[in-house]
């Protein structure tokens, strides 16, 4: 597919390349048993269940594409590859806000909210963009469907992208605020910083993969007219008649984003027991009463963000009376 022409009966519009989707099933593969060992060995169990499974459908959607690419006039096979790896990076986005949550935890006097309505927050809106993107990318990577069929699955495939850009600029307006605050107080522990930068580098991957496939959402021509009649091809995006932007800017970014949490597991930074805490002398680590949200279920629907609660709600500071005292006087916002 040098010249950027179509290939007959191609449901790619090229002959796919045969050896970069197995390559790419091979590396999720190892990076998703790679994580499901150190989660397990740093009895991070629920972090067990979220990268590996996001790695566990990738390895599934490059191993179908592999298939698909001995067998590319193939629309079922197209289908099930590239559903799969659209799925992937809520996914991965969830893992990134779940570490997070977990750092929160530990540093619970400079946190923004609390950890468990936010987690349930972005665990909410990485179901949402699971809900948009199956219809929406079954619906558009079919073309036989008429053209009607088309459009609603390239809408719903436009909102869920949109919705991972939003979910994303809300992991970062949260780090960045809690960020800040560790800065002011003086927390400078590696336990706390590294897993918090390796966590902007993952999620900033994946703004980049969500922006080029915005590009071409956004920007490009729908490749199919409806009913398995193709537009012109000279009309297409070269994002569409070109493979190498999809294992460029897709694959590979995801696949960076995945690996850097092998390269610095968060077991490695982070305690097991969700009870131990860092001391706000930045050193200490103390273990307290577990951190609950003691609000009712209403509350808490309406309410995830904790904005209404004042220092005499529910939230206990059981931190203030520890001992320790910040290095600095100046205070964060944290959950009250």
């Amino acid at each position: 597919m040098a010249d950027g022409e179509p290939v007959p009966n191609s449901v790619y519009f090229y002959a796919p390349n045969k050896g970069a989707p197995i390559f790419f099933a091979a590396a999720f593969a190892i990076a998703g048993l790679c994580s499901l060992w150190q989660s397990i060995r740093h009895k991070l169990y629920k972090l067990a269940a979220l990268l590996p499974l996001c790695c566990a459908f990738l390895t599934a959607a490059y191993a179908t594409r592999s298939y698909g690419a001995f067998h590319y006039e193939d629309a079922q096979v197209y289908t099930a590859s590239t559903m799969l790896v659209y799925m992937s990076p809520p996914l991965l986005q969830l893992t990134n806000n779940y570490i997070l949550g977990r750092v929160f935890k530990f540093v619970p006097y400079f946190a923004p909210m609390h950890p468990a309505p936010m987690l349930l927050t972005f665990i909410s809106l990485a179901a949402v963009a699971e809900l948009l993107t199956v219809p929406g990318i079954a619906y558009l990577s079919n073309p036989n469907l008429p053209a009607k069929s088309l459009a609603i699955g390239d809408t719903l495939t436009k909102a869920s992208l949109v919705l991972q850009l939003l979910i994303a600029a809300v992991f970062f307006l949260m780090a960045g605020i809690f960020h800040r605050c560790c800065r002011a107080g003086g927390i400078r522990n590696p336990r706390v910083m590294r897993p918090l930068v390796i966590s902007y580098a993952s999620m900033l991957l994946l703004v980049a993969r969500t922006i080029f496939r915005c590009a071409e959402h956004f920007a490009g021509v729908p490749p199919w007219s409806g009913e398995g009649v193709a537009v012109d091809p000279s009309s297409l995006s070269p994002v569409v008649r070109y493979e190498w932007y999809f294992y460029v800017f897709d694959a590979a970014l995801v696949l960076v984003a995945t690996v850097v949490w092998n390269v610095g597991p968060p077991g490695r930074f982070l305690p097991a027991d969700r009870r131990a805490y860092l001391a706000q002398d930045g050193v200490t680590v103390l273990r307290g009463p577990e951190w609950k949200d003691s609000r009712s279920l209403t509350e808490t629907f309406f309410n995830p963000f904790a904005m209404l609660t004042t220092r005499g709600g529910h939230q206990k500071q059981f931190w203030e009376s520890n001992g320790y005292a910040l290095r600095s006087t100046r205070r964060g916002a944290g959950v009250v």
